[in-house]
This record gives structure tokens, sequence and C-alpha cells, in this order.
């Protein structure tokens, strides 16, 4: 996981030692969740991936649907 730099609202005790009000901490994303919950840092925005492009590959000339066979003779009655 990535940190996510986040700036306190109040003075709290955290793993590392106390932390002042009015900084900015580098935490992991469930970390974050927790402080915000409890309203000891502002709202964050968490960066996410660009979603990728549809790579579906072209659809093949010889497996149309509903085209008929070459050569294909109706039955005889």
């Amino acid at each position: 996981m990535s940190g996510i730099e986040v700036k306190t609202l109040k003075s709290f005790k955290a793993d590392d030692g106390y932390v002042k009000k009015n900084s900015t901490i580098t935490v992991d994303e469930f970390r974050a969740k927790e402080l915000l919950r409890n309203g000891l840092i502002e709202d964050y925005e968490v960066k996410s991936a660009p979603v990728p492009e549809n790579k579906k590959a072209p659809d093949p000339d010889n497996k149309v649907a509903g085209k008929p066979k070459p050569g294909a003779q109706a039955k005889a009655k």
C-alpha cells in the first residue's frame, strides 16, 4: 500500500510518538480511515489508477453470424 499524506486537526498519540495539531503525516489508507472516523484528520483524497481501455480483439471476418456459408445450397424436397 502507498502512503497518504494527511493534515491533523487535533493532537494525538500515534504509534511512532506524539503528533501535533496542524501537522502533516503520512499514513496508510486503513489508518487514515480510522483517524478520519475519530475526527483527528482532515478529509483526504485517494488517487485511483486510470481505467484501462477495452482491449477486445476485432471480430474475425470469417466468423460473422447470420451469413450463409459459401457453397451452401437449399435441400431438395
